[in-house]
């Protein structure tokens, strides 16, 4: 008896905080609707003059937006061209002297490899053809990186903030934001702050005692002045035009958190792979465990690179009226973890 009590006031508490703070259905929702429809009605997606990489207008998008290619074809030449160890994603030849557990203790993955790998290596472009040619809004909000890390390798922490850098479109970027969590190696000290003097848009910030990585988060998401965050692991790689269709989304709909397909970097040899799998969505469990699920057949798209793709048109209209009720919202954090 006392276990059925037990279920029904948890049960009671999950619906209590559902109607509190779920979006678009409790009473936060409402009060949140009510200061939107106060402020201004123009939103990200207003139409701005802009031109595509062939000298074309760029194409009108939904809700009016204009919309151009945000690729950077010189740097995808340059990468395309480079050569040597882990360049365009190759695994390292590894030799049995670079197995030896020391380099696996302190990262989790092949320190003694990474070191040997430019902190500027190329990546194979591994999307799907159609992905390549695809254009999106002109006007996009620009983005806080946060990269919390302890005690994280030199080289793997260097080469996430090269590839950010290097492959996100400068107006997008409006800072990058390494929160150190407390680490007391010595290459993350004074030799960290005198090579990120190299890039204006990268600062560093402290914590003052162990805090974890959901507070170290928080902290740098308590700093950032971009108009969108976006969160990353300190040993990541971006790669080409990785930036523009996650900002796409948001400027759609403000409240959106987005995550994208992450790649596999192999903790051994460093070999960059595509995550197995199609695209799929993500999901909680009751336990709020993240979890990918299939999308159904029945909501699956000819094109695979637009799996969640409704033609221009065919949105019922209670969608298209809360799509146009939330442009005006507030940025929502954007996750890439």
């Amino acid at each position: 008896m006392r276990r059925k009590q037990k279920r029904l006031l948890q049960v009671c508490g999950l619906l209590v905080a559902a109607l509190l703070f779920l979006p678009n259905v409790g009473l936060w929702s409402l009060y949140r609707d009510r200061g939107a429809d106060s402020g201004p009605a123009d939103g990200p997606a207003a139409a701005v003059q802009a031109v595509s990489r062939l000298g074309e207008a760029a194409q009108p998008g939904r809700h009016g937006a204009r919309r151009k290619d945000w690729h950077d074809h010189e740097a995808i030449g340059r990468d395309r061209a480079r050569s040597g160890n882990g360049e365009q994603g190759k695994p390292f030849p590894l030799t049995e002297a670079d197995r030896v557990d020391q380099a696996y203790r302190e990262n989790g993955f092949n320190i003694y490899v990474s070191d040997r790998i430019s902190l500027n290596r190329s990546v194979p472009d591994i999307r799907h053809a159609n992905c390549k040619l695809k254009l999106y809004s002109d006007s996009l909000p620009n983005t806080s990186v946060i990269i919390p890390f302890h005690n994280e390798g030199w080289s793997s922490l260097l080469r996430t903030v090269h590839s950010v850098v290097n492959r996100s479109p400068p107006q997008l970027l409006h800072e990058v934001l390494l929160v150190d969590d407390f680490s007391d190696k010595e290459h993350l000290k004074a030799a960290l702050e005198e090579y990120m003097v190299r890039f204006p848009k990268v600062r560093i910030l402290r914590t003052k005692k162990r805090e974890g990585l959901i507070r170290t988060r928080l902290l740098g998401a308590g700093v950032a002045t971009g108009d969108v965050i976006t969160f990353l692991d300190s040993h990541c790689e971006a790669n080409v035009n990785w930036l523009p269709p996650l900002l796409d989304r948001i400027a759609q709909n403000r409240k959106t958190i987005v995550c994208p397909m992450i790649d596999v970097i192999d903790h051994d040899h460093f070999g960059y792979d595509a995550q197995a799998g199609d695209a799929m969505r993500g999901a909680f469990d009751w336990e709020m465990f993240y979890k990918r699920i299939p999308i159904p057949p029945e909501l699956q798209q000819g094109d695979p690179s637009e799996p969640f793709h409704r033609p221009q048109g065919q949105e019922t209209e209670m969608e298209s009226e809360w799509t146009q009720r939330n442009m005006s919202r507030p940025p929502v954090f954007l996750s890439n973890t």
